[in-house]
């Protein structure tokens, strides 16, 4: 809409102009036509100047939705490396757990194999069996 009111002004002025050459120079018609003239060309210009501010904000109104698209595809990115890093430890922290279970379960199974003389007669078991309680020896 605004530029068909520029369009209509640049019309009405080139109009006024035309209507300026029968006037005498120094005359009141010639005059009255100036300033009226005048009066469009300032329209014309605050016209301009409003259709330049509405563009300069919609490019910065552009450039603020791609510079929010960058944050949340860094934040989309953020989340996800910590999701993933989330799993990652507490799959070491379960393995932590589940392992030495397994290892001592192993150990345990064959000194009770051992055991059924009635004696640990294997040095190794005999070293492990103060060791089968999974706990932290600082």
């Amino acid at each position: 809409m605004s530029k068909e009111i520029n369009k209509m002004l640049e019309d009405e002025i080139e109009r006024s102009f035309d209507e300026l050459k029968p006037f005498q120079t120094g005359s009141k018609e010639k005059s009255t036509a100036i300033q009226d003239l005048e009066t469009l060309y300032k329209l014309h210009l605050e016209e301009v100047k409003i259709d330049s501010e509405a563009d300069a904000k919609n490019k910065d109104r552009g450039l603020t939705s791609e510079t929010n698209d960058d944050d949340q595809k860094f934040k989309t990115a953020q989340l996800k490396e910590q999701t993933t890093d989330r799993y990652f430890r507490i799959g070491i922290e379960v393995a932590g757990i589940v392992l030495p279970l397994i290892f001592y379960g192993c150990w345990m199974k064959r000194g009770f194999k051992f055991e059924e003389t009635g004696t640990f007669t294997s040095t190794t078991f005999r070293g492990l069996f103060g060791r089968f309680k999974p706990t932290n020896k600082n």
